[in-house]
């Protein structure tokens, strides 16, 4: 492991999270993988690719103590974490006059509460290691207020404002923290978009039916090359 770059990444089964990872281990990264449920195409991914995943750990993220358990295990794993990557996230659309605050909490506690959580548990193993990066992916719907989006905008807006107090706090340690925001994806969250919101979120896109994946990766790749070296505290849009 001397000199083994190391990264986390959380939402690891998913279509983004999978995209992620693969990039990841072809710039010789080993993985540490974050899933709440077991999925074919993650399992295809891991057995293809065993020797770069470290560790695999399971939570749900409305489980904070489960988080705990699950992160300490790191610990034993490894000695340093040269990237963080918060990817998970639960999608969620209503007006504000029809959502139960419970379900508005839920959406916080997953897409914001639960992040910060995670930062807090690994931040001593982002410390030890040189030139470490968190990086957050957020959402266009952040920063547009639309009908529909307390919930999930709100929350994702959250994390947009934990990624430039962060920035600010952890510059002293050397850690770069940015955060990604991509409109509508070609993948199954981005299907289930509503369809008004999908339209005013994809005006400003030259992808009228949604974004490749791949563009969010690009993203993440050139704030890890030299010459994304010296961004840091950026909300960056993909459209």
């Amino acid at each position: 492991m001397k000199n083994q770059k190391v990264a986390f990444i959380t939402g690891c089964s998913g279509e983004l999270g999978i995209e992620i990872a693969k990039k990841l281990i072809l710039k010789k990264f080993k993985l540490i993988c974050h899933i709440r449920n077991n999925n074919k195409e993650f399992l295809k991914f891991q057995k293809k690719n065993k020797k770069s995943i470290i560790k695999v750990l399971h939570f749900d993220l409305l489980e904070t103590k489960k988080i705990e358990s699950e992160l300490t295990k790191i610990y034993s794993k490894t000695d340093r974490l040269n990237l963080v990557i918060l990817n998970a996230a639960k999608p969620h659309g209503g007006l504000f006059e029809l959502t139960k605050i419970d379900e508005i909490k839920k959406i916080f506690q997953v897409n914001f509460f639960s992040q910060i959580f995670i930062i807090q548990k690994l931040l001593r193993l982002l410390k030890k290691t040189k030139n470490s990066s968190i990086i957050n992916i957020s959402s266009l719907s952040s920063l547009i207020p639309l009908r529909g989006n307390i919930a999930y905008g709100g929350s994702k807006a959250s994390i947009n404002f934990f990624t430039k107090i962060l920035a600010k706090e952890l510059k002293i340690y050397g850690i770069k923290v940015n955060a990604i925001a991509p409109t509508i994806l070609k993948n199954k969250m981005g299907r289930k978009t509503d369809i008004n919101t999908a339209k005013l979120l994809l005006k400003s896109s030259s992808k009228k039916t949604g974004i490749d994946m791949k563009l969010v990766v690009n993203k993440i790749l050139y704030l890890l090359s030299k010459k994304g070296n010296s961004i840091n505290s950026k909300i960056i849009k993909v459209l």
